[in-house]
């Protein structure tokens, strides 16, 4: 399977440790096609890389992506962007946010019943149960 992971960059980094311990998870069950979300250092590896060429690269690889994992806590205009053209491609997604940081999430992924939203209080809730929620999924 192949796992396109999305997560806030320029929107903020305050999430990171759970993305890269999703990141780590999520490759028990497939390819993860965008291990630098979970990068310490994204952002200054982009520094010399156009962006249009990042976005490009993006967006082939939500094209090849079975199912798009979204951690939605950190508000990203790129991650909202991700999620919108992943499910005009009729990809599978799941989204997933921090309860204690983000009570409520924006109603334009609450209200669309074709994503997955898992709310959590813990990581450990989401990563104890991976199996399962992606096996729903399938």
């Amino acid at each position: 399977m192949n796992i396109y992971f999305s997560g806030s960059i320029y929107g903020g980094r305050q999430k990171l440790e759970a993305y890269k311990k999703l990141i780590n998870e999520l490759k028990k069950y497939g390819n993860v096609l965008d291990e630098e979300v979970g990068d310490n250092d994204v952002i200054a590896n982009e520094k010399y890389t156009s962006d249009n060429d990042i976005f490009e690269n993006l967006v082939k690889k939500i094209d090849i992506a079975d199912l798009v994992f979204a951690e939605v806590t950190v508000p990203s205009l790129g991650v909202g962007y991700e999620i919108g053209y992943a499910d005009s491609h009729n990809k599978k997604i799941i989204c997933v946010y921090d309860k204690n940081i983000t009570p409520k999430i924006t109603t334009m992924l609450r209200g669309n019943s074709r994503l997955k939203i898992i709310p959590y209080i813990d990581l450990n809730e989401i990563i104890n149960n991976l199996e399962n929620i992606l096996k729903e999924e399938d």
